[in-house]
């Protein structure tokens, strides 16, 4: 539990970041984290912070944080897995959305048919366009309009042809 001076300073954080007031409210994560280091959600929000702002390394250190310090953290591994594709780290990216979507209960919901996206995403940079194939097509069952999903499904298909 949060201290009631870290909590403090999240709040406003939180304030400044649904203000869009990014940088902002980057220095009051980090003053709610010097003073409460295993402060889950400054650390967690940080990182979407630093997201929005493209500061990728930064952010993933903040969400490796939130697993470090609470495992069990769904959105902290899907965060990751989004961070480590957006850095090229297609493998590892995979693997995260592997170990997300084995844990996630909510198999119907966008993060998970997102996670599904995603995790071909990774396979099809990794060149197994199969395993890939497989994810689009779970992935467009819960969503038959998936764009994205559509568009990656039609690239697999280009390249499973050549």
């Amino acid at each position: 539990m949060a201290t009631k001076e870290a909590e403090m300073f999240y709040k406003q954080a939180m304030s400044f970041l649904d203000q869009g007031k990014v940088e902002k409210s980057i220095e009051f994560f980090n003053s709610a984290i010097e003073i409460d280091k295993d402060y889950v959600s400054a650390w967690n929000d940080k990182g979407v912070a630093l997201m929005e702002l493209g500061n990728y390394p930064e952010a993933l250190k903040c969400f490796e944080e939130v697993i470090r310090l609470e495992p069990g953290d769904n959105m902290a591994w899907y965060n990751r897995g989004y961070v480590l594709l957006i850095l090229e780290e297609y493998q590892e990216a995979v693997n995260t959305f592997d170990l997300f979507l084995g844990r996630y209960s909510k198999k119907k919901d966008d993060f998970y048919k997102y996670a599904l996206f995603l995790r071909a995403q990774g396979l099809y940079h990794l060149k197994q366009y199969d395993e890939a194939l497989k994810l689009i097509k779970e992935a467009l069952k819960i969503d038959k309009k998936f764009k994205e999903a559509r568009d990656l499904l039609e690239l697999v298909g280009k390249e499973k042809a050549q």
